[in-house]
């Protein structure tokens, strides 16, 4: 038969030919193995390597952070504005007057950061028939070398439904000004209100301009509109409340001078 003669000669050829195979699956089973182990120890050490460089960021951060505390003030002048008063009344709603509501939380404000440690808070008016314009009470800020301006408003709107918070910072903003307005608005959420509208910049339909107060005062600024007179629920919250929202701004206010944030200035970053 053709092929009979030279039967065990392939089968030989077969055997090496496997047996060869087999190794070669070893030695690139073995190689994987070691490469993996190589591959993780490098890789454990550069995770160690990654973690030692955080842990230095952080601690430089902390140390910086603890010089800038050793460098504080001792105490923070604090502007609390009522907004309107005398012949200026403000927005209204029937027989609730803006520069009524304003008074009454503002006050509650000024009383409360009297009592916190490191503050000296000065307020514009103590009377509703007190008349300031906006050019005034910017001068009387920048002359008593105040390091933060308050201004106390309620909003108004033609749609009696639309309401909420809103935070009021220059539209150039700096990083004191974005924190302040987190700040107020955070506590102030905290109490409750209808609708968080968020920290806005700038002056309303014009985002290149500032409102005439945050533009002339000297020192970080921002107005809180507290929820709209034109709403019922809106009013039926201040009223509820408005004690309790004049403690969270305080809180907020306590909060930015601890940290440090008053020290540094105005102008944007």
């Amino acid at each position: 038969m053709a092929g009979s003669s030279s039967g065990k000669k392939p089968v030989a050829r077969r055997i090496h030919k496997g047996r060869v195979g087999g190794c070669l699956t070893v030695f690139v089973i073995i190689f994987i193995l070691i490469s993996t182990l190589i591959n993780g120890c490098t890789k454990k050490h550069n995770l160690q390597k990654q973690k030692e460089t955080s842990e230095t960021s952080v601690s430089t951060t902390v140390n910086d952070h603890s010089s800038e505390t050793e460098t504080k003030k001792s105490e923070y002048i604090i502007i609390v504005d009522p907004g309107h008063g005398g012949e200026d009344v403000g927005s209204a709603n029937g027989d609730r007057l803006e520069k009524v509501d304003n008074l009454r939380y503002a006050s509650v404000v000024y009383e409360e950061l009297l009592n916190r440690e490191g503050i000296k808070p000065i307020i514009t008016r103590q009377s509703n028939d007190t008349y300031m314009n906006n050019e005034d009470r910017a001068k009387f800020a920048n002359d008593a070398g105040a390091d933060l301006y308050l201004a106390l408003h309620r909003n108004k709107s033609d749609d009696p439904t639309a309401n909420g918070l809103e935070i009021w910072v220059q539209q150039d903003a700096t990083v004191i000004d974005d924190v302040l307005g987190y700040k107020l608005k955070n506590e102030l959420t905290k109490v409750g209100v209808q609708n968080d509208r968020g920290v806005q910049h700038g002056y309303t339909n014009d985002k290149q301009n500032n409102f005439q107060i945050i533009e002339w005062t000297d020192m970080t600024a921002c107005i809180i509109e507290l929820g709209f007179i034109s709403n019922d629920e809106d009013n039926r919250l201040f009223d509820a409340h408005y004690k309790d929202y004049a403690k969270a701004i305080a809180d907020a206010v306590e909060s930015l001078c601890k940290e440090g944030y008053l020290d540094k200035v105005k102008e944007p970053q």
